[in-house]
């Protein structure tokens, strides 16, 4: 595993699945003279596995000042107690800036501020992050996009959820000395050391299989009717009638189980992705956004299991995702292309109407909605999709 894993695994992993397990041990831990030792115990516990640790010092994002981990403060009020963790430098989209241990009413939860993509260049932002929670049941809330990487912008936000007053939180807690450490028992040997109970791996949820078969046949079944046209075209002709509207039925089922793919995988990891699980759905419907969404949630999911974004691949499919529902629009509406000499293409339906195509576009038209570069728009198109779901299963 990469060493920004071990950014990933203390946030995501360690801190909430220990804040679930033992509530009253993290508050007390890390309220503590010997809070220090004991966040650097988890830390060090976390990087174990991975290629190698990360520092838990360096430089903020803003490259102003230092990030690192330390427990940055402790409020209680009425009913509700915060602990606030400060992060190492958070460098990549789902990485947590600060943490927010929570008691409300007893209930515990784990607040992330966390940074996220900038959707108008698929980068890290570098100015916004995402206030997110999450709950023992692994349900996951998220509080929006907020302007501002650093304390005072995660206190307002977190003070303004949750309803209580943040002030004074840095110097909330007494100074770690080695008096108090020694008093508080830091001086116990190793036998006595905390221990800490790794999550573990849960099995890999069952779903998508329909879904890589069908895209597996709906890529496959051009490559048969284009090697049939060659070979026996009367057989062909006979069955386009057929196999035009299995096409148009296997596209409209891909598209409903590919939408439920997505969301079990981005309800599946929590934190790691760009957007909830409900926005993998919706951002391929909303008006102007559906035209860059889509390969954002799809690159997303891939990234979230399979630790990488893929961005070429996911781009060459989109692009031929787009071509190839514009060609089956085209066939479903059954249009006819004409020429005259000296004149653009004229695109016509039998109901009636049409549109001029100018050149080149026409000629590109024709030559990615017929013969080979039908076949091959097909193929990046279904084909590719069916990659990226074959390998986010295998990592599931």
């Amino acid at each position: 595993m990469s060493a920004r894993q071990h950014h990933l695994s203390f946030a995501k992993k360690v801190i909430p699945a220990e804040t679930f397990r033992s509530p009253d041990r993290m508050f007390a831990e890390l309220t503590g003279a010997k809070r220090e030792a004991f966040l650097f115990f988890l830390w060090t516990e976390s990087s174990k596995g991975m290629v190698e640790a990360l520092p838990h010092v360096g430089l903020a994002p803003s490259g102003r000042e230092m990030a690192k981990l330390d427990v940055v403060g402790h409020v209680k009020s009425g009913e509700t107690e915060v602990v606030v963790i400060s992060m190492p430098p958070a460098l990549n989209a789902n990485e947590a800036l600060f943490l927010a241990l929570v008691r409300k009413a007893g209930a515990p939860s784990v607040f992330f501020y966390e940074r996220c993509a900038d959707l108008s260049t698929g980068e890290v932002h570098p100015k916004e992050a995402v206030l997110a929670e999450v709950r023992p049941d692994g349900s996951r809330s998220n509080y929006g996009f907020h302007e501002g990487l650093d304390l005072p912008a995660f206190k307002a936000q977190l003070a303004r959820i949750l309803e209580v007053s943040l002030d004074g939180l840095e110097d909330s807690l007494a100074p770690v000395t080695a008096e108090a450490f020694v008093a508080a028992g830091g001086a116990r040997t190793g036998s006595a050391r905390p221990t800490i109970r790794r999550p573990p791996e849960a099995p890999g949820p069952k779903f998508g299989g329909l879904l890589e078969q069908l895209l597996l046949v709906r890529a496959g079944l051009p490559l048969v009717m284009f090697a049939m046209a060659y070979t026996v075209p009367s057989l062909s002709y006979q069955l386009w009638p057929v196999i035009g509207p299995i096409y148009t039925l296997l596209s409209v089922v891909i598209a409903v189980a590919l939408l439920v793919f997505l969301y079990k995988v981005y309800a599946a990891r929590p934190g790691r992705t760009p957007f909830g699980p409900g926005m993998a759905v919706v951002g391929w419907m909303i008006p102007v956004a559906q035209l860059f969404m889509p390969p954002l949630i799809v690159r997303g999911a891939h990234k979230a299991v399979v630790g990488t974004g893929a961005g070429l691949l996911v781009l060459v499919w989109w692009l031929a995702w787009l071509v190839q529902i514009v060609n089956e629009m085209m066939r479903g509406l059954q249009a006819q292309l004409s020429r005259s000499e000296g004149s653009d293409w004229y695109v016509s339906f039998p109901a009636g109407g049409g549109f001029h195509l100018p050149d080149p576009l026409g000629d590109v038209y024709i030559a990615l909605s017929s013969g080979v570069g039908s076949v091959l728009v097909t193929l990046a198109a279904y084909g590719l999709l069916w990659h990226f779901v074959r390998s986010i299963r295998a990592k599931l």
